[in-house]
């Protein structure tokens, strides 16, 4: 199944093969490049999309699930944006959850790349705009003005790859998605920041991850989301620095998925 977006000539793919090159393993394709194969001797190893296979499978469909995450999170104790899961026929309890917010953004429940994402000050229309939709699950979460937005790619605990989003406005919101334009800015993050990007890895249960952190009005920093893909081709493009960190970090990946079978 192809989750993610989908972009003709993925750089990862011959990133992905020159490791395996380098490391002396088998790479193989399939389904037009989104399915890719390791081996080396007695141990095989896959990815699909942007989904690497070093997480469990629950722990990976939570990242992908926008409530999941929060509530779990939440419960942790963890900063994180609030978000509430709304069907399609809104049910009288979730509209007064989001009467309490003077606006409202709403996003499909399970999606990447901001695609699908609004900003309402009217519930009503926030409502009207989730019920006359075809997806059946939306995730609903107060509007904040965010004022930074932080991706740090995390494995086993490290930051491999760690950029600010500076954002474009489109329809009245900021967007920090990089396909919808918004650009890459290297950075270093702070130890408080790196924790919380730890603690929020460790409590969904991921290996790997990236974890998106806003910062607020208030310089509160809050987990936005947690998303089990990794997914760097708009990174990639901005820059040959960018593609070069990229490529490192798929390379110590690589090299974790592979030492699974020396256990």
């Amino acid at each position: 199944m192809q989750v993610g977006e989908f972009i003709v000539d993925r750089w990862m793919v011959g990133i992905l093969r020159d490791v395996c090159t380098k490391h002396g393993i088998t790479f193989s394709t399939y389904s037009d490049d989104w399915l890719l194969e390791f081996r080396r001797g007695d141990i095989l190893r896959r990815v699909l999309g942007y989904g690497f296979g070093l997480n469990d499978s629950v722990a990976a469909s939570i990242a992908q699930d926008k409530v999941a995450t929060y509530q779990i999170l939440s419960k942790a104790g963890i900063r994180s944006v609030p978000h509430v899961l709304v069907r399609t026929k809104i049910s009288h309890t979730d509209r007064s959850v989001m009467e309490r917010w003077n606006k409202v953004v709403v996003k499909p429940l399970v999606g990447t790349g901001g695609h699908g994402v609004r900003l309402f000050d009217d519930i009503a229309q926030a409502a009207g705009h989730i019920e006359d939709s075809k997806i059946m699950a939306w995730a609903a979460a107060p509007f904040i003005d965010i004022q930074r937005e932080i991706r740090i790619i995390m494995l086993d605990g490290k930051a491999l790859v760690v950029y600010e989003k500076i954002p474009v406005m489109i329809d009245g919101l900021k967007m920090f998605n990089l396909g919808l334009g918004a650009q890459p800015k290297s950075i270093e993050a702070d130890e408080a920041t790196l924790q919380l990007a730890r603690l929020a890895q460790e409590e969904i249960g991921l290996r790997l991850c990236a974890v998106d952190i806003i910062e607020t009005e208030a310089s509160e920093h809050e987990v936005l989301e947690v998303n089990e893909g990794i997914m760097t081709e708009h990174y990639m493009r901005y820059s040959s620095e960018n593609k070069e960190r990229a490529g490192h970090a798929y390379e110590q990946i690589v090299d974790a998925m592979m030492d699974q079978g020396d256990e």
